[in-house]
């Protein structure tokens, strides 16, 4: 992991709820465990103590197993645990250092007068010198932070080992979106020249010069379609610029049958958006809608901010929908490829209001 990785690794560990909860759960039964078998009269410091230290572990402990200055997710086993020793002996050290004056000491009574010397003299010293015969004592906070290293080397290593499955599943899961909602992409591509290729064919006896520049538009329509679904995201600027080389070459098969109108603010051009989902619904709405008509159809094209969502709107008049409109392949591919984006929070309606079929694209904005 790269060092610009680490705040946002360290935010995110200890804003998890999961994380917190378990805190929470073995911080308190530490603390009834204290009640019940310490003594009386627990300050609020000694209470706050535990939660401080598991939430040091949280924050820390996985630090040194994920530091390896490059893309890799862990640390090797060897270098994981000299960093692991060394990182952690520093923080443990420093939060136990800071709890020492919370440490209660038994204060001395100097009500008390000194043992007096017996009849046989002075008491006699424990062991040779003056010394306790059982040798010297460990103080309990070397006790405590060898206790603390080793918890956070091994809940280090633990954190540090789950965090980098869920990174790897993470990626496998987003690879596996993009790959098919690139499949689906490169299924609508053919999709789209075999629908202008059957309106071409209605100009060669009609009107061969119109269906010479039509062949010219469909070459650079279908280079821009190349060149626009090659990308996982695009500026909505270039799908308005794809769909208006698409309308220009319905323009000249249906002539005056075909009225468009933009709804078009000016901030939608910056919209980042995946490609082909507002061409599919124009396309659809000129084939089913405008085009069977003799008398032709109104297109509305829109894009709207509601509710801290995007919509992408078109409308149209013409033939209306049926009892059970049926989704051809650019409707039924949008909303695959819609699902896929936003993961299930999208939403795409096909509806009948008035004398008006409108389709409606939304999805969440995203900060």
């Amino acid at each position: 992991m790269r060092q610009e990785r680490i705040i946002p690794t360290i935010v995110q560990r200890v804003t998890n709820r999961a994380n917190l909860a378990i805190i929470l759960l073995v911080g308190g039964m530490f603390c009834l465990f204290r009640f019940a078998l310490g003594p009386s009269g627990v300050s609020v410091a000694e209470i706050a103590f535990p939660f401080i230290l598991l939430f040091g572990h949280l924050a820390f402990s996985p630090l040194p197993w994920q530091w390896t200055g490059d893309e890799a997710p862990i640390a090797g086993l060897g270098r994981g645990i000299v960093q692991s020793l060394l990182f952690n002996a520093v923080w443990v050290a420093l939060v136990l250092g800071l709890n020492a004056p919370m440490e209660p000491r038994g204060p001395r009574d100097l009500r008390e007068p000194p043992p007096a010397a017996g009849p046989e003299g002075p008491p006699p010293a424990q062991g040779g010198h003056g010394r306790d015969p059982r040798g010297p004592r460990t103080p309990p906070v070397f006790g405590l932070a060898l206790v603390n290293l080793t918890f956070a080397l091994v809940f280090g290593w633990v954190f540090a080992d789950k965090e980098a499955t869920e990174s790897r599943e993470r990626s496998m899961a987003g690879l596996l979106r993009q790959s098919r909602s690139r499949a689906l992409q490169n299924q609508l591509e053919p999709h789209v020249l075999y629908n202008a290729l059957n309106g071409l064919s209605e100009l060669v006896h009609e009107d061969p010069l119109a269906a010479e520049e039509m062949i010219a538009r469909l070459a650079d329509l279908y280079r821009m379609l190349t060149r626009h679904s090659e990308a996982d995201f695009v500026p909505l600027l270039k799908e308005r610029l794809l769909v208006e080389a698409y309308l220009a070459m319905e323009q000249m098969r249906l002539g005056d049958r075909l009225r468009v109108a933009w709804e078009w603010p000016p901030w939608a051009d910056a919209v980042i958006l995946p490609p082909l989902l507002l061409q599919p619904l124009v396309e659809n709405a000129i084939k089913h809608g405008i085009s069977p008509c003799e008398e032709g159809g109104d297109l509305r094209i829109a894009c709207a901010r509601r509710d801290g969502s995007l919509a992408l709107v078109v409308a149209n008049t013409g033939r209306a929908l049926g009892p059970a409109p049926p989704k051809g392949v650019g409707l039924a591919n949008l909303e695959a490829r819609l699902d896929l984006w936003m993961e299930g929070a999208g939403a795409f309606t096909l509806a009948q209001h008035e004398a008006w079929t409108v389709a409606e694209v939304r999805w969440k904005e995203k900060a």
